[in-house]
């Protein structure tokens, strides 16, 4: 655990005896009804059995009567994937995530959901293999390759192949994948070898048949491609590709007849399939019935044309079909849409680039923006019209190194400035900033007169430090335009950086003399007066304009930091949400009103504004940064990774940025991506001490022990037994289940830091050891000098807990949530001492932490354990679906909720979830209890 994290202390076991007691609560009707609940029963009952349609029906009823709950979203997103619904699943799905069930307990099926409409980049955002089971996992990695390369990242598709195969040696998802990516990049060879071994797992997939035909027919052998169509189609006579396939190789062998009637199979099994309109198409071509073959080209631009944009747009074969029958029936538009996408999604095909550049050279189009255009870059023939065009496109698709160049080579043609500086603008965007520095000033000096130039120029200058230069750009800026307002407030503010608050005052008034209503000039001097001490004349001056501009964004953020700055932090939450409604593409308006959910601990709404913010400014490192630490603080650890991992590959990193990214990285346990982080780092500073506790603790985080201790022995040679060394050296004694070593090396580390986060080390070690009272006393002798320490003092209530002092972990436990009602984590270890105690308060302390974290999984477990221990079934029940739903790992959990099943009836999914708990390593104790539960439901 780094040093700078404190842990989250939250009780999760309970002594057996203790939890034998039974509790007789008052407040709920033991025979309550709950519809909702019954619905959803027979929902599962009914999907269980294969009715697909009679589940959605009542599921959805369930939803009428309990829009919020989460076991029915879930069911009933199963049955309308089941009933081939994939866009309705897809949204019952999200609505599980949003209401959170555990991103791993849906992970393969929301991917089905997905997948069917070609959601590549969703998928990659939503669909995380960590964590994941290996069987599972390879299944998970096997969809992302696929998503990956749809996407036209082949080389991480690759990447994710290796660890699914590395997952599941003998799984067939991982080596179809592998498969696909093969054909994709046109290596046949590589298929094959692939195919053999996927064949030697499993001889009679049909899957595998299908594919080894399609190699078969590419490599001209028709006999034996027939031979495999034919076994596939024995296998699964349902399977729409195979009878496609077979259908298609008879029409290139002129045997149109015996295609019809797999192409009526077809679509019989798919009545709406463009494929099999286009082969009809054919079919009746080779005939001679040219009106038949119209009808079934219009079908197949019909056909096209209803699917949902997004679909086609992900699925080269309808955008290839799409567009070779909607020229043939003379719809250009269309067929060049189509077409567009097309090379677009498979740029490396020369039949689609062909046919796109003869409908641009029908169209008298000779130059186009695009990767048509790329050639001529390359030869060196493009015009300077034609390279800025296309610097302006990339530059939309965010490629900006693709736009420097092209911008530089029309720079190079013509010696324009603003066109230079548009370069440096590219450049800077790329993270090469000194490169992009030098365009800029070079453009300026051309024209000093680009007052957009001169504030980037003067703002980067700052940034350095460099206040010579950005008051040399300023005043001449200044010069060149006397009579512009913003000219005279880009030199104010410099003058302001320069700590010369008279002169800037003076610009200030310049600019608002020039232009009464200029608004940055009259928000600058409302800064300039707070940065003088005059806070009245700030506010005055700040609520005139906000009287004046009510739905200006500038207006409303600046009188948000001065209510933020006093404290009033609700009223700054008002007025900074306004700003974000009205202007949500604002970076500036997104950060701060993220800073401030996650300051009041609103993590849900502050992850939706940073997914917002990265969509608008996706290579950003601080962006990422904000959006990470924004799923860090919502729980949402895969996602946190991935943002992450992302940030880590930003080019342009210092060292030190390096290390806090690894950091961030080691916190979300990306473990590896942290180890790389660090190495990173140190092959720029080898001697970067952080870089080197990083490394360490990556290593251990990992479990490669035997590299950690070589590299903390150099660490702490080169330190003098440093403090951080002696600590990092507990945690591997700790790691190696050396409680008592650990405890001794704490210690030590704390007579030469003394620090809370040693005292927590120290305190846990103690109970490993087996000494518990020697915990209790390392606490209460921080507490002596720190007694207004909370985290201290929740940590010793715990320790008294596990100790078996329940009336002493009760008092500070109450003493804690007294100074802190709204810490959701101890009310809910409350709520577990006082159920312990068998205390009649405990359901109404368990309700109350369910009102401050309803989301929590823990806080569900604790309210519906009491809920259900008090005679409350049904309403016990719902609670510990979901809290099972958002943590499937938890052994408590899934006990309590294997318990309650039995007192329902419900013994088939009580065995279920006791083998779960039985399964799970996740949780301690329960052991008794368990085995009693296996008893009565005779496992």
């Amino acid at each position: 655990m780094p040093t700078s994290q404190q842990p989250h202390v939250t009780l999760r076991r309970l002594p057996a005896a203790l939890l034998c007691l039974c509790l007789t609560l008052p407040g709920w009707a033991a025979g309550a009804s709950d519809s909702a609940t019954r619905y959803y029963e027979d929902a599962a009952a009914r999907l269980a059995r294969n009715d697909a349609a009679g589940a959605i029906i009542q599921a959805k009823n369930a939803l009428q009567r309990d829009p919020e709950q989460l076991p029915a979203h879930l069911l009933l997103a199963r049955a309308l994937l089941k009933d081939g619904q994939a866009a309705a699943a897809e949204a019952e799905f999200e609505a599980a995530l949003r209401l959170g069930v555990n991103p791993s307990e849906i992970a393969l099926e929301y991917g089905q959901a997905l997948m069917m409409f070609g959601n590549s980049e969703k998928l990659l955002e939503r669909i995380k293999a960590d964590g994941l089971p290996l069987r599972l996992r390879a299944e998970v990695l096997a969809m992302r390759a696929t998503a990956q390369a749809d996407r036209g990242d082949m080389r991480a598709a690759v990447a994710e192949v290796k660890l699914a195969r590395e997952a599941d040696p003998r799984a067939l998802s991982p080596l179809l994948a592998e498969i696909d990516l093969a054909l994709r990049s046109r290596d046949s060879a590589r298929a094959r070898q692939v195919l053999d071994t996927a064949l030697g797992i499993a001889p009679g997939d049909a899957r595998l048949l299908h594919l080894q035909a399609g190699l078969l027919q590419g490599a001209g052998d028709a006999r034996g491609a027939m031979e495999a169509f034919n076994r596939a189609i024995a296998a699964d006579p349902r399977m729409l590709d195979a009878l496609v396939g077979r259908a298609s190789l008879l029409i290139d062998l002129k045997r149109a007849n015996e295609a019809l009637p797999d192409l009526e199979r077809a679509a019989a099994l798919v009545p709406r399939e463009p494929r099999v309109a286009y082969l009809k198409s054919l079919v009746y071509a080779q005939r001679g019935d040219t009106q038949a073959s119209r009808a079934q080209l219009e079908d197949v631009v019909r056909l096209v044309d209803e699917l949902p944009q997004e679909f086609v747009g992900r699925q080269p074969t309808l955008l290839m079909i799409g567009g070779l029958a909607s020229q043939a029936l003379g719809r250009g538009e269309r067929a060049r849409a189509l077409l567009e996408l097309y090379v677009r999604r498979m740029p490396g095909d020369a039949a689609g680039r062909k046919m796109l550049a003869n409908i641009y050279l029908a169209a008298g189009e000779t130059a186009r923006v695009g990767d048509l255009l790329q050639p001529l870059i390359s030869s060196g023939d493009a015009d300077p019209q034609a390279l800025t065009t296309l610097a302006a496109l990339r530059m939309q698709q965010r490629r900006y190194r693709d736009a420097a160049d092209a911008l530089e080579a029309a720079a190079r043609l013509t010696g324009n400035p603003g066109i230079t500086a548009q370069m440096g603008f590219a450049r800077i965007a790329n993270m090469q900033p000194d490169i992009g520095l030098s365009a800029l000033r070079s453009a300026f000096d051309k024209e000093p007169g680009q007052l957009n130039v001169a504030t980037a120029l003067s703002t980067l200058y700052l940034r350095r430090g460099d206040l010579r230069n950005a008051l040399a750009v300023a005043e001449a800026t200044t010069r060149r335009l006397p009579s512009d307002p913003a000219a005279h407030n880009l030199l104010g503010a410099v003058k302001g950086a320069a700590r010369k608050p008279a002169e800037a005052r003076a610009e200030y008034t310049q600019a608002i003399t020039l232009a009464p209503g200029f608004l940055p000039a009259q928000l600058n001097l409302a800064r300039l007066d707070l940065v003088e001490g005059r806070a009245d004349a700030a506010r005055q001056r700040l609520a005139a304009l906000l009287k004046a501009h009510p739905t200006d964004v500038q207006v409303l953020t600046e009188n948000a930091r001065l209510e933020l700055g006093a404290g009033r932090s609700a009223d700054a939450l008002a007025l900074l949400e306004k700003a974000y409604a009205l202007k949500p593409a604002d970076p500036t308006v997104a950060q701060e009103l993220l800073a401030l959910y996650q300051k009041l601990g609103k993590p849900a709404p502050a992850v939706a504004v940073a997914k917002q913010l990265a969509l608008s400014r996706p290579d950003d490192p601080l962006v990422l940064e904000t959006l990470g630490r924004a799923h860090l603080a919502a729980n949402n650890l895969a996602d946190a990774r991935s943002t992450f991992n992302t940030l880590s590959r930003l080019p342009g990193l210092e060292p030190g940025q390096l290390v806090a990214v690894g950091r961030l990285q080691l916190d979300a346990g990306a473990f590896r991506e942290a180890s790389a982080s660090a190495e990173k780092a140190l092959a720029r500073n080898a001697g970067l001490v952080p870089a080197q506790i990083l490394q360490i603790e990556s290593e251990m985080a990992l479990g490669d022990l035997n590299r950690a201790d070589a590299l903390l022995k150099s660490f702490a040679t080169r330190s003098g037994n440093s403090a951080e060394a002696l600590r990092l050296a507990g945690d591997l004694a700790r790691a190696r289940q050396q409680p008592r070593d650990a405890a001794r090396l704490y210690r030590s580390a704390f007579d030469k830091a003394p620090s809370l986060a040693l005292v927590l080390r120290g305190v846990e070690t103690s109970f490993q050891a087996g000494e518990g009272d020697r915990a209790v006393s390392l606490l209460d002798t921080w507490l002596r000098t720190h007694p207004n320490d909370l985290t201290a003092r929740s940590a010793l209530a715990e320790s008294h807990f596990r100790l078996g002092h329940l009336a002493d972990a009760r008092r500070l436990y109450e003493g804690v949530l007294a100074a802190e009602p709204a810490n959701a984590n101890v009310a809910n270890n409350l709520a577990q001492i006082l159920m312990a105690l068998n205390d009649p308060g405990a359901l109404n302390a368990a309700e109350a932490a369910y009102r401050l974290a309803p989301g929590d999984a823990n806080v569900l477990d604790t309210v519906g354990w009491a809920r259900a221990r008090s005679g409350a079934l049904d309403i016990g029940l719902k609670a510990l679906r979901e809290a099972r739903l958002r943590a499937p790992e938890s052994r408590e959990i899934r006990y309590h909720l294997a318990w309650v099943l039995l007192r329902k009836g419900l013994r088939d999914e009580a065995r279920a979830e006791l083998q779960g708990a039985l399964n799970s390593t996740n949780g301690s104790g329960y052991d008794i209890e368990i085995q009693n539960l296996r008893r009565e439901l005779g496992v």
